[in-house]
């Protein structure tokens, strides 16, 4: 008993000593302490150690092959290409890419430049568009963004044979409910060099390609997914 008051006697004593010090010390600057803990943002620290981490340990640019890392890549072929895109019809169009079972969703965009990467899924743009006959292609980072974030290909890699992409958008830019969906059905991933241009070449089917770097961290290679419309390639 007489042990409890001493302890009692003792955590008054220590509180009464550091009351004054909190209001003296900690109150004035209450407004930047909350400022501080309301800025902390989690996802991007945990993003930022993350990225740093695996850059770290993934393969050194030293073990990439030569002639790779002297080739122009797909991305970078439009540089001799002439485009002009007087009009960005899939963005009138509100177009998306929605692949549920790998958590992918996102806004597909048009430019003359990779660059367009960095605003959502970037469809080359001397191919077909979605839906058209012919190859479209849509292009997109792996690493600029993280799941829990939809808008990456970060999970691209785990996409499985028969499994459907849809391309959604809106048939009337002045009707927002206006939507059209068309599913692609997966028939074959495969890996190819940065250079490989044959992955863009146009074709006489309806098909969806999609392209992203690997192995993860690393833009060695690219991880390349075929689809067709599924109006005229049935799952089985």
């Amino acid at each position: 008993m007489k042990n409890l008051k001493k302890i009692t006697i003792t955590l008054f004593l220590i509180l009464l000593v550091l009351s004054p010090a909190f209001f003296f010390i900690l109150y004035p600057n209450y407004n930047n302490i909350v400022l501080a803990f309301n800025s902390f943002d989690f996802y991007n620290i945990s993003k930022e150690a993350s990225v740093k981490i695996l850059t770290q340990i993934s393969p050194s640019r030293d073990k990439y092959h030569e002639q790779v890392l002297g080739a122009t890549s797909i991305e970078e072929s439009l540089k001799d290409a002439e485009i002009n895109l007087d009009r960005k019809v899939l963005e009138e169009l509100n177009t998306k890419i929605n692949i549920e079972t790998i958590n992918i969703e996102g806004e597909i965009v048009q430019g003359e430049s990779s660059l367009r990467m960095n605003d959502g899924f970037w469809h080359f743009p001397t191919t077909s568009f979605p839906g058209e006959k012919g190859n479209s292609v849509i292009i997109g980072h792996r690493f600029l963004h993280l799941p829990p974030r939809k808008d990456t290909f970060f999970n691209l890699e785990d996409i499985k044979i028969g499994e459907t992409i849809v391309i959604s958008q809106n048939t009337d830019p002045n009707n927002p409910e206006e939507e059209e969906y068309l599913n692609y059905i997966v028939t074959e991933t495969k890996i190819v060099e940065p250079n490989d241009m044959s992955v863009i070449q146009q074709t006489d089917d309806y098909r969806l390609t999609l392209i992203t770097c690997t192995p993860l961290w690393t833009s060695e290679k690219r991880f390349v997914v075929i689809a067709k419309l599924d109006k005229l390639y049935k799952k089985v």
